[in-house]
């Protein structure tokens, strides 16, 4: 894999020379009080791309806790996601910290970027990375102020008006659409400023199309012609075609800050406690690859407390435990802190497996992807079981023989109904999406795959029912009250079972 993984740097300049919000609330976000006259924007950049994919804060709570959880790839005695319990802070983490941060500081270094040429790629790679963090945001808890969203810094628009989820979703297709097109090799870009790609612009356009994949595969079922419309232009223009292409940012052991691992560094820190953690890898997940003979799993889990990561020993915590059975916490399976919960351990966020399991799925429904569903779901095994070795060599990786091996014992289902090859296809996905919980949670909501057993936990909110996004940041009742209702108003209560527009059944 190529050499695209530089270390994060010149973050103490960032934080100095940066504006200083990080708070949520529209206000704080959208406040500019240090009209900045020569802003570092190379700098602003790097810390845009760093925080696409969130700080600690939301994906301790909203990923871990809550979407991976609700997904079954983990599991906790007491955690929210498991048991479909309510807890504002968590629930409403991935919110506040978007607008506060992420979105914040794109926002921010956009108001102060000129619309020049020499700035074009720039503003491009900005348009993509919005996208990101905004599908994401929709995608969780349905309408969300958008076109509004950054109108404090030249509008003073402090309490934004919730945009329709159709509405946002036109408009992500439109920006990733126009932004990969405008992107310009013979341009100027940032440099090594570009943690993802090195300045590398077919690989940016690469990002574009493949992100335009995933948005438009989310409306397959409520919009099934635009879906189909917008998959085989993304795959015509240009799509991620080997794991060098796939997303991934690098990060050092410490000190904990930007510059670490948001999910690994804190579970690490905080939540392992030698093999005694209450989080644990959930049965449901264990069970899939344990019993499919997978070799990931030696990779993924081990007994943290001894180290032991012989695939025939880890097991899994059921979602609806009340106790862990035995009453020995280090006989279950922890994520291996020697590959992918290294203090280090990089963030796959978006992958060339993930890519090739949808254009598996389009293939499936009959779409123009240029191969078959098969060939495509092969592809996307191999590549799921390759990137892998992204998380160093403490552990042996998958060989080409124990690949052969996995798809001769468990082929594509060629001559299977369309549900079934789709349950395959998907049920790989889930598993490349390990640490991605809130995209495993939108995919299983969109498909209804993996096959999942719901909980039904006197604790929980929507009795027995797998939730189908979470609530929003009550802080919004205070500071964006009069849009809050409106918004609910119009998509319904703000319930954990409330389905979302692209949630059709």
């Amino acid at each position: 894999m190529k050499n695209k993984f530089i270390k994060i740097f010149c973050i103490a300049i960032v934080g100095a020379i940066t504006l200083t919000s990080c708070d949520k609330g529209f206000e704080d976000m959208n406040t500019n009080p240090n009209a900045l006259t020569d802003p570092a924007v190379k700098s602003m950049f790097t810390l845009a791309e760093i925080y696409v994919d969130g700080q600690d804060f939301s994906n301790t709570r909203g990923n871990n806790i809550y979407a991976a959880q609700i997904v079954q790839q983990f599991s906790s005695l007491s955690g929210a996601g498991s048991k479909y319990t309510y807890s504002s802070e968590y629930s409403g983490a991935l919110f506040g910290e978007s607008y506060g941060k992420g979105l914040n500081q794109i926002f921010q270094l956009l108001s102060v970027v000129k619309d020049t040429p020499e700035n074009s790629n720039m503003i491009q790679a900005c348009r993509i990375m919005k996208v990101f963090m905004f599908q994401k945001l929709t995608d969780t808890y349905g309408d969300v102020p958008y076109f509004e969203a950054a109108k404090g810094y030249n509008g003073n628009v402090f309490a934004p008006k919730y945009d329709t989820q159709e509405a946002i979703y036109n408009d992500l297709l439109k920006e990733l659409d126009e932004a990969g097109d405008a992107l310009d090799a013979s341009k100027a870009f940032v440099g090594n400023a570009d943690l993802y790609y090195q300045s590398d612009i077919p690989q940016w356009k690469k990002l574009a199309n493949s992100l335009m994949l995933r948005v438009a595969m989310r409306l397959s079922k409520v919009n099934p012609a635009k879906a189909k419309q917008y998959v085989e232009k993304a795959f015509a223009k240009g799509v991620f075609a080997s794991n060098d292409d796939s997303l991934v940012l690098q990060h050092d052991a410490g000190p904990q800050g930007v510059k670490t691992n948001p999910i690994t560094s804190s579970w690490v820190r905080n939540d392992l406690f030698g093999g005694e953690a209450n989080t644990k890898f959930s049965k449901t997940f264990i069970d899939q690859l344990k019993n499919n003979n997978d070799p990931r799993l030696r990779i993924y889990a081990k007994l943290e407390a001894t180290g032991d990561n012989n695939p025939a020993n880890q097991q899994g915590l059921a979602n609806d435990a009340k106790e862990f059975p035995g009453g020995d916490k280090k006989l279950f399976s922890d994520p291996n802190t020697s590959t992918v919960l290294r203090l280090d351990a990089p963030t796959l966020i978006m992958s060339y497996a993930e890519v090739e399991f949808i254009l598996a799925e389009a293939a499936v429904k009959g779409w123009n992807v240029g191969a078959s569903a098969q060939k495509h779901y092969e592809d996307g095994v191999k590549a799921a079981m390759q990137v892998l070795t992204i998380f160093g060599d403490k552990v042996p990786a998958v060989s080409l023989a124990e690949y052969n091996t996995y798809m001769t014992a468990h082929p594509f289902k060629a001559t299977g109904t369309e549900a079934q090859k789709i349950e395959q296809i998907i049920t790989q996905k889930w598993i490349v999406l390990l640490f991605n919980g809130f995209e495993a949670f939108s995919e299983y909501r969109r498909t209804g795959y993996p096959v999942l057993v719901p909980v039904n936990d006197p604790l929980g909110e929507t009795k027995g029912t797998i939730p189908r996004r979470l609530i929003y940041d009550q802080s919004e009742l205070i500071t964006n009250a009069v849009n809050y209702k409106e918004a609910i108003s119009r998509q319904g209560l703000d319930l954990m079972t409330t389905r979302i527009w692209w949630d059709k059944q």
